[in-house]
């Protein structure tokens, strides 16, 4: 790792997307300030702002390395005097860190804009600051990056609509799959024997399992970025 390679990435990020990323801030801003002011029950729902979260954020993931078009910027790209783990590991930067802080920011800024508003139109009304956090979307939200990360590197054109087809292609296999071991475990067991095993398993803690099936999901499409980045190069 070259210290001065990664500075230089950053710097041609923020030179060439640095405006378009103020625009986007301001514009998530207003959209939720505006949209606050005029909610029926008070503050922007919770569910509004993750919307907004998750989809700016797989859409930039999902274009983070649009090196392919047009070609001229491809080969300038790719000839960037930067290994391809410097250049995965500033994308990677920007995608989980940068820009999640970014909208972020400009969500909870926009969400106390709204009630300020709110509170210089009507006296009475009571003040709701806050930014509906939560870990466990949060956690979703970077493994769904990491996925359309890899997607932007793998396909060359419409990156951000082939990956989620293939999320949606794969979410239907794993639908069929459930479907079919639950319904032959119904029909192997009787019903008393059933509910024991399920009892069982309920008692099991899950958790663990649930959180390093992640962290192993999440550094395997990351691993995954860094070698189709690596054979685009050679």
């Amino acid at each position: 790792m070259n210290t001065q390679n990664i500075i230089n990435l950053i710097k041609r990020y923020f030179i060439e997307s640095g405006r378009k990323d103020i625009t986007t801030f301001v514009s998530v801003l207003l959209i939720i300030a505006f949209v606050g002011v005029f909610q029926p029950m008070g503050r922007v729902s919770d569910s509004l702002m993750w919307l907004i979260l998750y989809i700016m954020s797989i859409v930039f993931a999902g274009r983070v390395f649009g090196i392919f078009q047009p070609a001229n910027r491809a080969i300038h790209y790719l000839t960037i005097p930067a290994s391809s783990a410097e250049k995965t590991l500033v994308n990677a930067c920007l995608v989980y860190l940068y820009y999640n802080i970014l909208l972020i920011t400009a969500l909870f800024l926009g969400g106390i804009l709204s009630e300020l508003v709110r509170k210089i139109i009507v006296s009475s009304y009571e003040l709701q600051l806050y930014f509906p956090f939560d870990w466990n979307d949060l956690c979703f939200l970077l493994i769904l990056e990491s996925i359309f990360m890899f997607g932007s590197i793998y396909f060359k054109t419409h990156a951000v609509s082939k990956t989620l087809l293939s999320l949606l292609v794969i979410a239907i296999f794993f639908v069929i799959l459930d479907t079919t071991i639950l319904g032959f475990y119904m029909q192997s067991f009787t019903s008393g024997s059933f509910h024991r095993v399920q009892n069982s398993l309920e008692k099991d803690n899950f958790d663990l399992l649930e959180y390093a099936v992640s962290i192993l999901v999440f550094l395997f499409f990351n691993f995954m970025t860094w070698l189709r980045l690596r054979e685009t190069e050679a």
